[in-house]
């Protein structure tokens, strides 16, 4: 990815990009209550801003969001410094294969929330 040397890494990052308030205010509570520092995107033009400034230990990425499908947003992550957690609602086997084949791991919504955590602490660098 170009560009990525000038960006700050900073590996206890958790990026959250989730469009529906509820979920991504669970995922924070979560994360926080773990001790992890958490940044929130709503949308995909917010995180490729969020993503173009630093790049964070761990992207928590739902598929469906305003501005695009989440998988697009992995031409800007730096798949050297960041892992992925690839999460839909949309379980269907072939959602499944192509986001386990482009993540790191993978979470189908509704999730249980301790799996969440323990999935994400997994994957911080």
């Amino acid at each position: 990815m170009p560009g990525t040397a000038s960006r700050p890494h900073h590996p206890g990052t958790v990026m959250l990009v989730e469009d529906l308030t509820a979920i991504r205010t669970l995922q924070r509570f979560l994360l926080h209550r773990s001790g992890l520092e958490v940044v929130e995107c709503a949308d995909l033009p917010e995180a490729e801003s969020a993503l173009s400034r630093f790049a964070p230990g761990v992207v928590v990425l739902d598929l469906n969001l305003p501005g695009g499908h989440g998988l697009n947003l992995l031409e800007h992550i730096d798949r050297s410094v960041t892992n992925v957690l690839v999460m839909s609602s949309m379980a269907q086997q072939h959602t499944i294969e192509t986001s386990r084949v482009r993540g790191d791991a993978y979470l189908s919504k509704p999730f249980d929330p301790a799996v969440f955590v323990d999935t994400v602490q997994r994957l911080l660098p």
